[in-house]
């Protein structure tokens, strides 16, 4: 066994974080995001020889559709009879370096580099709890 300190990759990959939601994401009183759940949005920590619009440090916009592991098998009975198929899970590529787990993934699955950010903190969900009324 060995703990891997730095990596370049080959060809077009790229390492990012594995940043995730701290807490639950709420939009008119929905959750949108799940605390847990794997941020759109990562930090590059390395980059491939052939990869030209992405570098190191650049915060990127990750599109984890390849990755989707959908309800109703390709192939199956269900798969184009059914129109609703929900994404059940996402199975990512990932390496460990110094006991951390980074995204292992291509150019191709980077929509586009952040250039300008502010950073808000994610606030839990609140927890609404409904009025109670005693009728006589």
């Amino acid at each position: 066994m060995i703990n891997i300190k730095k990596i370049k990759p080959t060809a077009n990959y790229v390492v990012t974080t594995q940043d995730r939601y701290d807490n639950d994401v709420m939009e008119g009183g929905l959750i949108i995001k799940q605390e847990g759940a794997l941020k759109e949005y990562q930090k590059v920590i390395a980059v491939g020889p052939v990869v030209r619009t992405v570098k190191e440090g650049d915060l990127v916009c990750i599109n984890p559709r390849r990755y989707a592991k959908f309800k109703h098998q390709e192939g199956s009975l269900k798969d184009g009879v059914i129109t609703d198929n929900p994404v059940i899970a996402y199975n990512f590529r990932m390496v460990e370096i110094d006991h951390e787990n980074y995204l292992f993934i291509t150019d191709s699955d980077i929509d586009f580099v952040i250039e300008d950010w502010e950073e808000l903190p994610d606030e839990p969900a609140p927890i609404k709890v409904p009025e109670t009324k005693i009728i006589l």
